[in-house]
């Protein structure tokens, strides 16, 4: 009996000492799970290569990834006025691995553009950080006849209906429309799936004029291909010195921007949220990035998660007054 008393003994101690070892190699990894992020993240950007969006989103990418310690991957899904980028982020899951780099266009302006949405821009998603803010410029091809902008309007007043300007996005259709509202002159408005194809119809004659970001512009009004007839802030943007407001030039009272703010899908986590704040204000903070974001012609506007939230909501409101005086119906 003692010798199976103690081969018992040392079964039920192995048994034991298993079981505490499956346990322990069973937590483990739950442990590690749990430490964000522990895998690649998807920025979507919802347009095309080449446009403002994109270029933030590439740079945050690179920078905010090496604080994070994982690679962020820019995607981009353009269309609709950024709706099918922004529906696609609203069906994913809530767990921090899948970001959204979006503009007034889905969580401002399309609620008033639209008949039907395919998603809701506060209940479906989580915001973590309002980014930039993003003066745009009126640029026309080098070779049109008006040289500044109060020959454009001029132009335009005696040229009924032979204006046409490109649209990329929400901020460069209702800039464009409040220009024709101020100005009382006619254009036709000829729709993108974003700004890179525009200024290229631009730069071959196709239409006459298109006011966008400073990022996708600059190269092309340095190179003398694109002429800058104003800003749509009231104070001059950094990297283009010698142009000068609208408001200054032509149509007094036009003050106009777009921004840029970081959501997750809803239900992304509070820690999460707060860890990818601090990594993107982080990176916003440095000298790196402010002399980055002067040289492309966006100003840094960083908030909590709080700050974009409230944001959101005064954006929808005025965007909402916008629309209305530019005059665009829902389509």
């Amino acid at each position: 009996m003692s010798g199976h008393k103690a081969a018992w003994s040392i079964t039920r101690r192995a048994i034991i000492a298993g079981v505490f070892a499956a346990s322990a190699m069973t937590l483990m990894p739950a442990q590690a799970q749990d430490a964000y992020p522990s895998k690649m993240i998807r920025l979507l950007v919802p347009f095309p290569a080449g446009s403002a969006t994109d270029v933030e989103a590439r740079f945050l990418a690179e920078k905010v990834g090496a604080v994070l310690g994982q690679k962020v991957l820019v995607d981009n899904k353009p269309g609709a006025n950024a709706n099918i980028g922004a529906a696609e982020v609203a069906r994913a899951a809530g767990d921090g691995y899948t970001l959204y780099l979006a503009t007034n266009s889905t969580h401002s302006a399309n609620v008033h553009l639209y008949n039907k949405m395919p998603f809701d821009p506060v209940a479906d998603f989580t915001p973590i950080a309002r980014l930039t803010r993003n003066p745009l410029v009126i640029v026309v091809n080098k070779d049109f006849p008006a040289k500044d902008l109060k020959e454009f309007i001029a132009y335009g007043k005696a040229n009924p209906g032979k204006l046409s300007y490109g649209s990329g996005n929400t901020g460069s259709m209702a800039a464009a429309q409040l220009v024709r509202s101020l100005a009382t002159i006619d254009a036709v408005r000829i729709s993108y799936p974003g700004t890179p194809q525009a200024i290229t119809d631009l730069l071959g004659g196709r239409i006459e004029f298109v006011i966008t970001d400073v990022a996708v512009t600059r190269e092309f009004i340095n190179n003398g291909s694109l002429r800058a007839l104003g800003v749509t802030t009231v104070q001059r943007v950094s990297s283009l010195p010698n142009v000068a407001p609208m408001a200054e030039v032509g149509l007094p009272g036009y003050d106009f921007a777009a921004w840029s703010g970081l959501f997750g899908p809803k239900n992304v986590p509070a820690d999460v949220v707060e860890k990818l704040n601090k990594a993107f204000l982080q990176v916003m903070a440095t000298d790196e990035a402010k002399k980055f974001f002067a040289d492309i012609g966006l100003e840094p506007d960083v908030s909590s998660p709080a700050g974009l939230a409230e944001h959101v909501t005064k954006q929808t409101e005025l965007w909402g007054k916008i629309i209305k005086e530019s005059g665009l119906e829902k389509i």
